[in-house]
């Protein structure tokens, strides 16, 4: 997935965030994600307190206005990251180790 100035990608061994695709700015070992939730809507908070997070420990990250994100559970603060990927139910198996 990509931005204008940034990509975000998972493999089965980490998920990652690079500026201009090539500086690393942010890695996540898929050891310490929990889980990957895909939700409806950007606003769910409904759905992001049904999994146990609250607004003030979870980070957003979106380039649009999609219908789904996939909202990672972490082991650590923020506990959940909120993503918008091409495919979330693929990004989330990738992620799980489901694929």
């Amino acid at each position: 997935m990509w931005g204008l100035l940034w990509e975000f990608y998972a493999t089965p061994e980490c998920f990652a965030i690079r500026l201009f695709r090539l500086l690393p700015i942010y890695r996540l070992k898929t050891t310490n994600v929990v889980a990957a939730h895909v939700i409806e809507g950007r606003f769910n908070f409904p759905a992001i307190l049904n999994r146990g997070s609250h607004p003030w420990n979870t980070v957003t990250i979106g380039n649009r206005w999609p219908r789904r994100w996939v909202l990672v559970e972490k082991r650590w603060w923020p506990r959940f990251l909120a993503i918008t990927p091409k495919n979330p139910d693929e990004f989330a198996a990738v992620l799980i180790h489901k694929v």
